[in-house]
Protein backbone atom coordinates (compact mmCIF):
# COMPACT_ATOMS: atom_id res chain seq x y z
CA UNK A 1 0.00 0.00 0.00
CA UNK A 2 1.24 3.50 -0.88
CA UNK A 3 0.98 6.19 1.09
CA UNK A 4 -1.15 9.37 0.06
CA UNK A 5 0.75 12.37 0.31
CA UNK A 6 -0.62 14.83 2.35
CA UNK A 7 -3.06 17.73 0.81
CA UNK A 8 -0.59 21.23 1.09
CA UNK A 9 1.42 18.94 -1.69
CA UNK A 10 -1.78 18.70 -3.66
CA UNK A 11 -2.18 22.41 -3.10
CA UNK A 12 1.28 23.05 -3.76
CA UNK A 13 1.20 21.47 -7.08
CA UNK A 14 -2.34 22.98 -8.49
CA UNK A 15 -0.74 26.60 -7.46
CA UNK A 16 2.65 25.75 -9.38
CA UNK A 17 0.73 24.48 -12.71
CA UNK A 18 -1.39 27.48 -12.48
CA UNK A 19 1.62 29.99 -12.25
CA UNK A 20 3.35 28.00 -14.80
CA UNK A 21 -0.24 28.43 -17.19
CA UNK A 22 -0.23 32.14 -16.49
CA UNK A 23 3.34 32.65 -16.98
CA UNK A 24 2.87 30.66 -20.73
CA UNK A 25 -0.07 32.81 -21.12
CA UNK A 26 1.41 36.14 -20.52
CA UNK A 27 4.68 34.94 -22.77
CA UNK A 28 2.40 34.08 -25.50
CA UNK A 29 0.10 37.23 -25.68
CA UNK A 30 3.34 39.15 -25.44
CA UNK A 31 5.16 36.91 -28.51
CA UNK A 32 2.12 38.04 -30.68
CA UNK A 33 2.09 41.44 -29.84
CA UNK A 34 5.36 41.74 -30.64
CA UNK A 35 4.54 40.03 -34.07
CA UNK A 36 1.79 42.57 -34.73
CA UNK A 37 3.31 45.40 -34.07
CA UNK A 38 6.41 46.70 -36.07
CA UNK A 39 9.21 48.70 -35.36
CA UNK A 40 10.29 51.45 -37.65
CA UNK A 41 13.21 53.92 -37.17
CA UNK A 42 12.64 57.60 -37.14
CA UNK A 43 14.47 59.47 -40.67
CA UNK A 44 13.24 62.72 -39.52
CA UNK A 45 15.53 64.79 -37.05
CA UNK A 46 12.08 66.87 -35.79
CA UNK A 47 11.21 64.53 -33.46
CA UNK A 48 13.13 62.99 -30.32
CA UNK A 49 13.39 59.28 -30.72
CA UNK A 50 15.64 57.14 -33.06
CA UNK A 51 12.45 54.79 -33.55
CA UNK A 52 9.15 53.64 -32.76
CA UNK A 53 6.98 50.61 -32.48
CA UNK A 54 3.42 50.91 -34.16
CA UNK A 55 1.18 48.76 -32.48
CA UNK A 56 -2.23 47.50 -34.15
CA UNK A 57 -5.65 49.64 -33.18
CA UNK A 58 -7.42 46.34 -33.37
CA UNK A 59 -10.47 47.85 -34.98
CA UNK A 60 -10.70 51.16 -33.35
CA UNK A 61 -10.62 54.59 -35.71
CA UNK A 62 -7.82 57.05 -34.41
CA UNK A 63 -8.74 59.48 -32.50
CA UNK A 64 -7.32 63.37 -31.74
CA UNK A 65 -4.21 63.32 -30.03
CA UNK A 66 -3.38 59.75 -31.08
CA UNK A 67 0.34 59.41 -32.28
CA UNK A 68 0.15 57.04 -35.51
CA UNK A 69 2.64 55.50 -37.81
CA UNK A 70 1.39 56.06 -41.87
CA UNK A 71 2.57 55.24 -44.98
CA UNK A 72 3.09 58.54 -46.81
CA UNK A 73 1.63 58.45 -50.52
CA UNK A 74 4.58 56.73 -52.86
CA UNK A 75 4.68 59.89 -54.89
CA UNK A 76 6.14 61.45 -51.87
CA UNK A 77 9.53 58.61 -52.28
CA UNK A 78 9.61 58.24 -48.82
CA UNK A 79 11.42 54.76 -47.78
CA UNK A 80 9.89 54.64 -43.80
CA UNK A 81 6.42 55.58 -42.14
CA UNK A 82 5.82 59.16 -41.26
CA UNK A 83 4.89 59.36 -37.15
CA UNK A 84 1.99 62.29 -36.84
CA UNK A 85 -0.47 62.85 -34.43
CA UNK A 86 -3.70 62.92 -35.44
CA UNK A 87 -5.77 66.81 -35.25
CA UNK A 88 -8.81 66.20 -37.51
CA UNK A 89 -11.56 63.52 -37.67
CA UNK A 90 -14.04 63.05 -40.22
CA UNK A 91 -16.45 65.54 -40.60
CA UNK A 92 -14.25 68.18 -39.58
CA UNK A 93 -13.96 71.30 -41.53
CA UNK A 94 -10.47 72.76 -42.92
CA UNK A 95 -10.05 76.09 -44.22
CA UNK A 96 -6.63 77.49 -45.08
CA UNK A 97 -6.18 81.46 -44.69
CA UNK A 98 -4.53 84.00 -47.35
CA UNK A 99 -0.81 83.60 -44.77
CA UNK A 100 -1.61 80.03 -45.66
CA UNK A 101 -2.23 79.02 -41.72
CA UNK A 102 -4.66 75.94 -41.78
CA UNK A 103 -7.77 75.97 -39.57
CA UNK A 104 -9.78 72.85 -38.43
CA UNK A 105 -13.40 73.50 -37.12
CA UNK A 106 -12.26 77.46 -36.94
CA UNK A 107 -9.30 76.36 -34.61
CA UNK A 108 -6.16 77.44 -35.97
CA UNK A 109 -3.27 74.19 -36.18
CA UNK A 110 -0.27 75.53 -38.04
CA UNK A 111 1.00 77.41 -41.09
CA UNK A 112 1.72 75.43 -44.50
CA UNK A 113 5.22 76.62 -45.52
CA UNK A 114 5.37 78.13 -49.39
CA UNK A 115 8.58 75.96 -50.11
CA UNK A 116 10.42 72.49 -48.87
CA UNK A 117 13.75 72.76 -46.96
CA UNK A 118 15.53 71.73 -50.47
CA UNK A 119 13.31 74.86 -52.12
CA UNK A 120 10.78 73.03 -53.91
CA UNK A 121 7.06 74.80 -53.84
CA UNK A 122 4.52 73.08 -51.40
CA UNK A 123 1.24 73.84 -52.36
CA UNK A 124 -1.22 73.51 -48.98
CA UNK A 125 -4.09 71.59 -48.28
CA UNK A 126 -6.99 72.26 -50.34
CA UNK A 127 -10.32 73.59 -47.85
CA UNK A 128 -13.25 71.51 -47.58
CA UNK A 129 -14.52 68.88 -45.24
CA UNK A 130 -12.35 65.67 -43.97
CA UNK A 131 -14.15 62.92 -45.72
CA UNK A 132 -15.45 59.45 -43.91
CA UNK A 133 -12.12 57.36 -43.31
CA UNK A 134 -9.79 60.07 -43.84
CA UNK A 135 -7.89 62.14 -40.96
CA UNK A 136 -5.71 65.10 -40.67
CA UNK A 137 -2.26 64.36 -38.92
CA UNK A 138 -0.21 66.57 -37.78
CA UNK A 139 3.27 67.30 -36.46
CA UNK A 140 4.31 70.41 -34.30
CA UNK A 141 7.62 70.92 -35.75
CA UNK A 142 7.39 74.04 -38.51
CA UNK A 143 9.40 72.25 -41.39
CA UNK A 144 6.95 68.74 -40.71
CA UNK A 145 5.65 67.07 -44.06
CA UNK A 146 2.02 66.41 -42.65
CA UNK A 147 -1.53 67.29 -43.67
CA UNK A 148 -0.96 70.76 -44.09
CA UNK A 149 0.46 69.72 -47.89
CA UNK A 150 -1.76 68.71 -50.38
CA UNK A 151 0.92 66.03 -51.03
CA UNK A 152 0.39 64.39 -48.25
CA UNK A 153 -3.17 65.43 -48.13
CA UNK A 154 -5.84 63.88 -45.90
CA UNK A 155 -5.05 60.71 -44.67
CA UNK A 156 -7.09 57.51 -45.52
CA UNK A 157 -7.29 55.09 -42.92
CA UNK A 158 -5.70 51.97 -44.59
CA UNK A 159 -2.76 53.68 -44.72
CA UNK A 160 -2.22 54.27 -40.89
CA UNK A 161 -0.28 51.32 -39.71
CA UNK A 162 -0.76 51.71 -36.08
CA UNK A 163 -0.44 53.94 -32.66
CA UNK A 164 2.88 55.05 -32.38
CA UNK A 165 5.35 54.40 -29.20
CA UNK A 166 8.67 55.95 -29.11
CA UNK A 167 10.98 53.49 -28.62
CA UNK A 168 13.66 54.33 -25.54
CA UNK A 169 17.05 55.65 -26.15
CA UNK A 170 19.48 52.73 -26.33
CA UNK A 171 22.92 54.35 -25.64
CA UNK A 172 24.81 51.05 -25.72
CA UNK A 173 23.47 50.10 -28.90
CA UNK A 174 24.09 53.50 -30.64
CA UNK A 175 20.56 54.45 -30.80
CA UNK A 176 19.81 57.77 -29.04
CA UNK A 177 17.63 60.51 -29.98
CA UNK A 178 16.83 61.06 -33.50
CA UNK A 179 19.37 59.19 -36.00
CA UNK A 180 19.58 62.10 -38.57
CA UNK A 181 20.39 65.94 -38.24
CA UNK A 182 18.93 68.88 -40.30
CA UNK A 183 22.50 68.61 -42.28
CA UNK A 184 21.45 65.15 -43.84
CA UNK A 185 18.18 66.77 -45.57
CA UNK A 186 19.30 64.26 -48.67
CA UNK A 187 18.80 60.91 -46.80
CA UNK A 188 16.19 61.80 -44.47
CA UNK A 189 12.85 61.92 -46.66
CA UNK A 190 11.04 63.98 -44.28
CA UNK A 191 13.60 66.16 -43.18
CA UNK A 192 14.01 67.73 -46.81
CA UNK A 193 10.35 68.27 -46.56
Amino acid sequence: MTAERPIFNRRDDRLRRRKAGLVVMVALAMLWLAAASRVHVNASWSDEAWGYAAFPLFGTEPKIGDRVLFEPPASVGSRVPYMKTVRGLPGMAVTVDADRTVHLDGEPVGRAKTHALDGRPLAALAPGAIPDGHYFLYADHRDSHDSRYAEIGLVPRARILGRAVSLPDLPWLGLKGPLVGPEDTGSAPEAGR
